[in-house]
């Protein structure tokens, strides 16, 4: 009997030092979706979380920078990241933990790691928004492709794609295409003066605001500036027999190796993956596609078994992803508010250096260059005269 009590006992503690230890979270998922679902596992399990959001300009890439630097003393324990191209990269790096969660079984294989490294859940479509009071149905473009068309010059705005889940279609669009193809698509669109934006967030608003009449963003963005009144719409690329069909990037949560609070870590695992949580994010402002079987959506929220999506290896994409991102980088510097400038950045600093030093040698031979009528032994100075 004291065995028992004494059992009881030191698992009733156990609980409630787990419980106590707070599970620091990384979120590079839209704060304004994910912190409502945080709050909701704090109240359902009583583990308190302490959740870091990344922001809009440096979505995703932010915060797998600050877990790659604090590899050697981790401080994070779960990241919920918002794509799963830059998780195969902190995979590749032996940075997470393996952890198969029984929750994880009835998700599709191709939305989550072999290993258990990593789950996806809540997927999003890389979609066409199009403003309907400045054009129609029979004007949409169709593939990819064709946002390059010279039909559709200074009508589209895209996200750079240096971030978030912009970058992972690009470099998908690297593995599936092939770097010829997508960098000739890449200078296409270029040419064809698309307004480059910071996020997939601002691609939507400027489409709803009338500034251009399309944009190639995430069906979240879309859906959320819908419910807020603007007049736009979703479509689907690249859809039908033998097309290459929509990229769904689903979100995907993992656990950091060495994380310093193992066990409630698996917990928040366990609920982000699950049905309710799918539900709560697709009828929420998210409207995000249930990877779990069975869950009802909305009307407004497709599955992903409706669409024909891209066949890609994101195990590809990770191991792409850094390299693609550096050759990004360099092809984006010339691209400067919005639109693309003929001179890159350093050449514009050489050409404002080389006139500031021609304005401080102007400077300097004005101040030194001699006065008529003032001092000195020039001609016609007092000096110079001879006395009567």
């Amino acid at each position: 009997m004291a065995r028992t009590l004494i059992s009881t006992l030191t698992l009733s503690l156990l609980i409630l030092a787990v419980r106590a230890q707070p599970v620091v979270v990384y979120v590079s998922h839209d704060e304004e979706h994910s912190r409502s679902i945080l709050e909701q596992f704090e109240r359902d399990t009583g583990i308190k979380i302490a959740a870091t959001f990344d922001t809009e300009d440096t979505k995703t890439v932010g915060l797998v920078k600050r877990l790659i630097s604090e590899q050697a003393s981790p401080v994070c324990d779960v990241f919920w990241n918002n794509e799963c191209g830059q998780t195969e990269r902190l995979r590749e790096m032996g940075l997470l933990q393996a952890y198969r969660s029984p929750v994880a079984a009835t998700i599709p294989a191709r939305f989550k790691d072999p290993s258990g490294f990593w789950t996806g859940f809540g997927a999003r479509a890389r979609v066409l928004v199009w403003n309907t009071d400045m054009t129609s149905v029979d004007k949409l473009p169709k593939t990819l492709e064709e946002l390059s068309n010279p039909r559709l010059r200074g009508q589209l705005a895209i996200a750079k794609p240096l971030t978030g889940t912009t970058l992972t279609h690009v470099t998908a669009l690297y593995t599936v295409w092939g770097a010829d193809k997508t960098n000739e698509w890449l200078d296409a669109l270029m040419a064809n003066e698309v307004r480059w934006e910071m996020g997939n967030g601002p691609v939507a608003q400027r489409v709803a605001d009338g500034v251009v009449p399309f944009g190639l963003t995430d069906t979240d963005d879309v859906h959320s500036r819908r419910v807020r009144g603007a007049h736009i719409e979703t479509h689907y690329l690249d859809q039908g027999d033998g097309a290459l069909g929509t990229l769904v990037i689903p979100n995907s949560v993992m656990i950091m190796k060495g994380a310093p609070s193992l066990e409630p870590a698996k917990k928040l695992v366990d609920y982000l993956i699950s049905a309710k949580v799918e539900k709560m994010l697709a009828e929420g402002r998210a409207a995000q596609m249930p990877l779990q079987p069975g869950v009802e959506t909305p009307a407004h929220v497709k599955s992903v078994q409706e669409l024909t999506t891209m066949k890609v290896d994101f195990g590809a994409v990770g191991k792409a992803i850094g390299g693609r991102t550096r050759d990004l980088i360099e092809r984006f510097e010339k691209v400067q508010g919005g639109q693309v400038v003929e001179e890159s950045s350093s050449t514009m600093a050489l050409v404002w250096a080389l006139i500031a030093l021609g304005l401080a040698v102007l400077f300097v031979w004005l101040a030194v260059k001699p006065k008529r009528g003032t001092g000195g032994a020039g001609r016609g100075s007092p000096s110079s005269r001879s006395s009567t």
